[in-house]
């Protein structure tokens, strides 16, 4: 036996200066572990600080050996290397009595690595199992332990190793398993992860509950053995009962925005630091909205975006029905015709060339060139005001309306708010109707709808408020990103025209009982529908269409539904308010739908308007007052009225069949 020691001795003090002489090249420049870059898993939170995500290719939060429960890196020693404060890096005893206990089983069962071996192996070589690879690890176990202390060893073992079901260190075990951090660890727990690294598939609670008993038992009869724990500590751990956290599957997936996230994160700092580099992202994610938009599509493919239009907050993100079927985000990549959606910036070019709520455009056939638009009823309704062609999103009225205040207008306007796909192609009448040449994305529909919301400022989008890196060095902190596109008075009015969609128009699914505006969007075939709408404190959008573009069998109707469950779920709790009026404008004038006037008791249709002080009509529609005239003189006293001669009175009407 001792002939063998002395042997082992000798063998690894050759390897030693055989690799110092062969590999000091390639050994690391460090003066610390922390500065061997450990991968640790970026830890992503929404707007609130919940931990939402992470991104890693290795599940794992780096934390110092202060946050780790003493009793973790004892079960760890006693297990794992009981002589660790003992050896240089390499245990030549430890060798030799796994060597005589591996030739008096007959079969490999007991292994001599240190855990400064176990380190160096994980940390900078391969797993295979050669000579070389061997000779590697004993040299670099010794260079580690020569440059760090036994407990800066310890801290790096216990945040790099692998505790299965994808967790990386005791940190990110510990949340696995229990759902608590590794400082808050009990004995009995300790145990339990300490004895998952010589078999996390075979000892893990979640696979084998009797497995994952023996297994802690037998740690902490070793903990006994090497004096860390008393009989009555080992017998109190016996009883306690393993309480896992349980494999839940997340109520709030996020999957498209933590890409999406993921993807800009990388543009900036690289795909290595992203997901290697332990940074702390938070995000403008509120999880409340979140799940509110994942419930929102159902069966129906499509996507939904919610918007802080005051700040561009991104505070919900769903690019498709099912993240597991299609990782496409649709919400950014897919590009489609938004119909009645788009008029919004046709009646917005109009006001903001003077025209007014009530101005009227006569609803008759037209032929323009050959264009012959028609309306979704196939109805025609004669002179309307542009607050009416809005709210019942008539066709023909979007046309006339986008000839007269011109076409390449309403493109220059809608580029300015945010709109990246339109082309010189859509300069011709179709675009009234949102027929554009490639179509455009939610994305930038919920950017520019934010301009009518904000006053007449477009907040562009943003997902990241702040970056961490891992020494908490703030990295990055987000600005707003705004620009004024429209003045106060046209942005208020155009929502104020858009509040009626909800109130009587095509958008009264939407109708939440708060203040809101919004439009609906059908295209030709029901090939997509949207509806994009808004409160003063939150823009969302939804599209539903297939992606093979056939009929998705819905109107923007029925999407102003879905919009309307959605809005009544989150906004729960938050008190309503209205949408800042700017000092010159006047509310709630009453108008005449079909004439543009003030309206009096004998107009058929009234609708309330808001104007610029000094545009709001000051003729009123007198139709009733002419009525009214002639009833009073023939209800004066003493004053007989004239009855017509039979053969004036009107035939007795005749039952229909």
């Amino acid at each position: 036996m001792r002939q063998l020691c002395i042997i082992s001795i000798i063998v690894i003090i050759i390897v030693s200066l055989f690799v110092n002489s062969s590999y000091a090249f390639f050994m690391p420049q460090v003066d610390n572990l922390d500065n061997l870059q450990l991968v640790a898993a970026t830890q992503v939170f929404d707007v609130n600080g919940q931990l939402i995500s992470k991104l890693f290719e290795e599940n794992r939060v780096v934390v110092s050996i202060n946050n780790m429960s003493p009793y973790i890196q004892q079960a760890i020693i006693a297990n794992e290397d009981s002589r660790f404060y003992n050896h240089f890096g390499i245990d030549p005893i430890g060798i030799i009595r796994a060597m005589w206990v591996n030739l008096r089983s007959g079969s490999l069962v007991e292994g001599g690595s240190t855990l400064t071996q176990q380190l160096a192996k994980n940390m900078f070589l391969t797993q295979e199992r050669t000579f070389t690879r061997k000779a590697k690890e004993f040299f670099w176990a010794i260079i580690i332990e020569r440059k760090f202390s036994k407990q800066e060893i310890l801290q790096a073992y216990l945040n790099q190793v692998y505790f299965g079901e994808g967790a990386y260190g005791v940190e990110a075990s510990s949340q696995v398993y229990f759902g608590k951090h590794a400082s808050e660890l009990t004995l009995a727990e300790s145990a339990l992860l300490a004895g998952l690294p010589r078999g996390p598939n075979i000892y893990s609670p979640y696979v084998d509950m009797n497995a994952a008993m023996e297994r802690r038992t037998t740690v902490l009869a070793g903990m006994i053995k090497e004096g860390y724990i008393t009989q009555k500590q080992f017998e109190l751990a016996q009883k306690e009962p393993i309480v896992l956290v349980g494999k839940k599957k997340r109520v709030i997936q996020a999957s498209y925005f933590i890409d999406y996230i993921a993807n800009e994160l990388v543009g900036r700092y690289g795909a290595n630091r992203v997901y290697k580099g332990g940074l702390k992202v938070y995000t403008t994610m509120d999880s409340k909205v979140q799940q509110g938009a994942e419930a929102v599509l159902g069966q129906y493919q499509g996507a939904v975006l919610a918007l802080d239009p005051r700040t561009g907050y991104i505070k919900a993100m769903v690019g498709g029905r099912n993240y597991e079927e299609s990782q496409l985000n649709r919400t950014v990549v897919e590009v489609r015709q938004p119909g009645s959606a788009f008029k919004p910036f046709v009646y917005a070019t109009a006001l903001g060339q003077g025209l007014t709520a009530n101005s009227i455009i006569l609803d008759q056939p037209i032929n323009i060139a050959g264009y012959a638009p028609q309306n979704y009823d196939k109805k025609f309704r004669g002179p309307v005001t542009l607050k009416k062609a809005i709210r019942l999103s008539v066709n023909v009225a979007a046309v006339k309306l986008g000839q007269q205040v011109g076409i390449d207008n309403v493109l220059s306007l809608a580029k300015s708010m945010g709109i990246t796909t339109l082309v010189p192609q859509d300069d011709n009448l179709a675009t009234a109707l949102g027929g554009l040449t490639q179509g455009v994305s939610l994305f930038d529909m919920a950017t520019a709808y934010t301009a009518f919301a904000n006053g007449g400022i477009v907040s562009q989008p943003i997902a990241i408020l702040k970056v961490v890196d891992e020494n908490n060095q703030v990295l990055e902190e987000a600005h707003l990103k705004q620009q004024s596109v429209l003045s106060r008075e046209v942005a208020y009015i155009i929502t104020n025209m858009m509040q009626g969609v909800i109130e009587s128009g095509t958008g009264t699914p939407a109708n939440i009982g708060r203040i809101a505006a919004g439009k609906t969007g059908t295209t030709d075939g029901y090939e997509t529908a949207w509806f994009m709408g808004y409160t003063p404190e939150l823009l969302v959008g939804i599209y539903v269409g297939n992606d093979n573009r056939t009929p998705v069998g819905i109107s923007g109707a029925e999407v102003a539904g879905l919009w309307g469950k959605m809005m009544s779920n989150v906004l729960t709790g938050v008190s309503p308010s209205d949408f800042f009026v700017p000092p010159n404008i006047i509310t709630s004038v009453p108008i005449c739908a079909d004439s543009g006037k003030l309206a009096t008791q004998g107009c058929p249709e009234i609708e309330y308007s808001a104007f610029i002080k000094g545009t709001e009509p000051t003729v009123a529609d007198n139709r009733m007052r002419s009525k009214d005239t002639t009833n009073e003189k023939a209800e004066q006293p003493g004053r007989k009225e004239k009855k017509s001669p039979w053969w004036k009175l009107p035939l007795p009407r005749l039952p229909s069949f």
